[in-house]
């Protein structure tokens, strides 16, 4: 306990269930004591250990008498590392002299306490949770500031479980590359940056994101135009310039003395930072970068010298910069700093009209780059008294309009509290009296296409308001409930994108028809316009991953097809996609479509070849191809409910890629023309397969017959029929069952499937050789069909003949 500064800490026990207590506190100090942790061994119960600190020494102690009297069995501070965050202890319960200290860092002793090693020092410290085996004491689970990890050995070695995202972001930020990149600051985890996009088949994987400081990681803001570099910070207003070519970090501090966990008072500091010190590029000017102490700091050159464009903005209260502590120790890792800046933006529309909010619950503009400041408390009203103003956004739509949220949870008041100007600050509108009044807000954006909608990230989810804040909606589909810190939307792509407290960052893909749903009113059904669609080239192997490696889904190939569908029964939604010339090259069905938005996704394929029967797929490369269109534009008509909405697609080339047009068409075309020679292929396999069953059928029905109708030679010749043409199938048409890939030499339809791929999976020009091979099968798949042919003209008919007057072989009109 830290109330008092410990006196008061005690341990009591009870051996009636709690109907009694005595203290038991014989050979422990009589000092006041850091908050302890307390385990018994299970396989010995009358042995306890004790983890605490008190003023000079004091970290293990162990009882073997249930709690009647204690000896101190070490005294090193580091076992324990900040006790009133850690002091946990757990015993092995197989072996009460092997026990885990819990703490910054993790120990193991074996000898009952008296001498400890540190172990785990290969997976991410502050450990907070551990868990013994009972059955297997060998089997260990940890959790820490990193994530969970296992050992099987007792804990002398360690594996990190990979398959469960869990990080907590701060802030987030966005760049506009293409595909763009997400940037963030994680809990104890330094700084990030990772792809929207991987372009790699498996997803994006955690070696996507590519580590660019250390420490507890904030904002991490791209510089526009040279995304390579990256302003960072760590907790306590320690910022960085990052190059992230090289992973080259620079410290650019204002003010390098006694910084981050600086482990004093703050209240003799020359500027004072937050734990979550803000960072801003100037939309106006890339070379200009602000940052927030206690004042607002302005560089023009990447850090290397900074000019102090305010005074202190902050109440500057000095009962609230003493030291956090007691007199066991003290603890000053930032995390305790107040009076201090939290959060500065700028309006994107009119240069020098700056924001600013402060954790004791100030907030300022300045309309003139810092020359002059104006505090807005007193024009909010109900802005509540010492506020933790989080975040502010100022709008893409009007220099005069910003939205500020304040965050009250640690005052323990859990109720939403957002405010709206609109005539740079001189009136304000509370508009978050339609969220959950027992949830706190984090973070409220507007939208930038469309100035009525704003989003408000909460700690449980996410909220949509069409009108300002008037009224809202939760819109948190698939993403957990859990704590929304930040919030960004890329306008070019018209992505949601969110930083969560404890599940990572989450990309709600083309949001189009929430910033139109308006679009919708009166409307049975709406088709809303179809973002751009890429025909990216996709990395498509990585080494082998197994089932425990996390991997995120990269976004949803092709074009998503959006429509709004009034309230109604589930129904059938189809899709025609047309080309240039207005003829259908694909249909997409879903019979899944219900009130509200739908989407159908369009690989960018044209429809794949007639199937063949039978076809289950199976071993290397199985299933339906779509060859790929060539870019251009295309038509999406959608048929739903008797009504049928069209709107058009742009499909372009994959930027990075030098292909000429011409080039992309004649891919296409390739492709198009080894798909009809694998219809015509798979056509005749499945009436090869329907010509035997009707012979099998039809020697089923002689069998039947009275003898003496049925002709002795037509068992004979339906028996060598059915040969020749399994002859034609397994030796010319496709691979015979069981169809084992190279175990088998490849038929007429492996090759052409062969060709198909390696010139649709490729982002090339057709080579000569492919279109040679092309003709060549064609040669040969039109020697097979005369050899059909004659099978048809010359056996099948014999036995057509020899039964007029039993059902007969069909063999289609154009045969006949």
């Amino acid at each position: 306990r830290f109330d008092d500064g410990g006196k008061n800490t005690a341990i009591y026990r009870t051996m009636d269930g709690g109907e009694t207590w005595e203290k038991i506190m014989n050979g422990l100090p009589d000092k006041p004591m850091a908050r302890p942790g307390i385990h018994i061994a299970k396989s010995e119960p009358n042995i306890i250990y004790l983890m605490t600190e008190f003023q000079g020494g004091g970290t293990a102690f162990r009882s073997e008498d249930r709690g009647d009297n204690w000896v101190m069995v070490n005294d090193d501070p580091n076992i324990n590392f900040r006790p009133f965050y850690y002091s946990d202890v757990r015993v092995d319960p197989n072996n009460p002299n092997i026990l885990f200290s819990i703490s910054g860092r993790l120990s193991r002793s074996k000898d009952g306490g008296k001498t400890w090693e540190r172990i785990a020092t290969t997976v991410h410290g502050d450990h907070q949770s551990l868990w013994i085996d009972p059955t297997n004491s060998k089997r260990i689970l940890n959790g820490s500031d990193g994530g969970y990890q296992v050992s099987h050995d007792g804990g002398d070695t360690w594996e990190i479980i990979n398959n469960v995202e869990l990080s907590q972001f701060y802030q987030l930020f966005i760049d506009n590359k293409d595909p763009y990149n997400v940037y963030g600051g994680l809990q104890d985890n330094g700084t990030w940056v990772g792809p929207s996009n991987s372009l790699y088949s498996a997803g994006i994987l955690k070696r996507h994101w590519k580590g660019l400081a250390y420490g507890d990681g904030y904002y991490a803001v791209p510089i526009p135009g040279s995304e390579h570099e990256v302003y960072a910070n760590l907790q306590g207003g320690v910022i960085f310039h990052v190059d992230s070519r090289y992973g080259n970090v620079r410290n650019i501090h204002p003010y390098p003395k006694i910084i981050g966990s600086a482990g004093d008072a703050i209240e003799d500091h020359k500027f004072r930072f937050n734990w979550d010190s803000p960072i801003l590029v100037s939309p106006h000017d890339p070379n200009t970068v602000y940052f927030g102490g206690n004042v607002v700091f302005k560089s023009t050159d990447r850090g290397n010298s900074w000019e102090q464009i305010s005074d202190d903005l902050t109440t500057n209260d000095k009962t609230k910069q003493k030291t956090s502590g007691g007199e066991i120790y003290q603890d000053n890792t930032a995390a305790e700093f107040h009076c201090t800046i939290l959060y500065i933006d700028e309006s994107p529309i009119e240069k020098g009209v700056i924001w600013v909010g402060t954790d004791d619950g100030n907030v300022h503009l300045t309309r003139d780059g810092g020359a002059t400041w104006t505090k807005l408390n007193d024009r909010i009203k109900g802005l509540p008294a010492f506020a933790w103003v989080a975040k502010i956004h100022a709008s893409e739509h009007d220099a005069g309009t910003a939205i500020i949220t304040v965050d009250q949870h640690r005052m323990d008041d859990f109720r939403p509290y957002a405010f709206m100007t609109t005539d740079y600050g001189r009136t304000w509108t509370k508009i978050s009296d339609g969220l959950p009044q027992d949830d706190y807000i984090k973070v409220v954006r507007q939208d930038p296409i469309n100035p009525s909608l704003i989003y408000a990230g909460m700690e449980h989810g996410i909220f949509a308001s069409w009108n300002k804040g008037q009224s809202w909606t939760k819109i948190n589909n698939n993403l957990p409930n859990v704590s929304v810190r930040d919030i960004r939307i890329q306008p070019r792509d018209r992505d949601l994108i969110v930083g969560t407290h404890g599940r990572g960052a989450w990309i709600l893909d083309d949001i189009r028809p929430i910033q139109e749903m308006s679009s919708t009113e009166g409307k049975s059904a709406h088709l809303f316009p179809v973002r751009r669609a890429t025909l990216w080239h996709l990395f498509w192997r990585l080494e082998n991953l197994g089932d425990r490696h996390y991997r995120a889904k990269n976004p949803d190939f092709g074009a998503n097809i959006n429509f709004y569908l009034a309230e109604g029964e589930k129904t059938t939604a189809t899709v025609e996609i047309a080309d240039a010339s207005g003829a259908i090259i694909r249909t997409i069905t879903d019979s899944t479509a219900e009130a509200g938005i739908n989407r159908i996704v369009w690989d960018l394929g044209h429809e794949a070849a007639t199937k063949m029967q039978g076809d289950i797929g199976g071993g290397f490369f199985s299933g339906p191809m779509y060859p790929y269109v060539a870019p251009g534009t295309y038509t999406a008509r959608l048929k739903v409910n008797d009504q049928s909405l069209e709107t058009t697609i742009e499909v372009r080339a994959d930027p990075r890629i030098d292909l000429s047009l011409a080039d992309h068409e004649a891919r296409t075309n390739l492709a198009l023309e080894l798909r009809e020679l694998l219809s015509e292929t798979n056509i005749m396999i499945n009436n090869t397969n329907t010509f035997k069953n009707q012979l099998g059928e039809l020697r089923e029905k002689l069998s039947q017959s009275e003898p003496q109708n049925v002709d002795e030679s037509l068992n004979s010749d339906i028996d060598g029929t059915i040969e020749r043409i399994s002859d034609l199938q397994d030796d010319v048409l496709k691979r015979p069952p069981p169809s084992m890939n190279y175990r088998q030499r490849p038929r007429i339809r492996e090759e052409i499937r062969s060709l198909m791929r390696a010139v649709n999976s490729a982002t090339a020009k057709p080579t000569q050789p492919q279109l040679s091979r092309l003709e060549q099968l064609r040669v040969e798949l039109a020697a097979a069909q005369e050899t059909l042919d004659e099978i048809i003209s010359t056996d099948i008919q014999q036995i057509n003949e020899k039964t007029q007057s039993l059902p007969q072989i069909s063999v289609g009109k154009k045969n006949m």
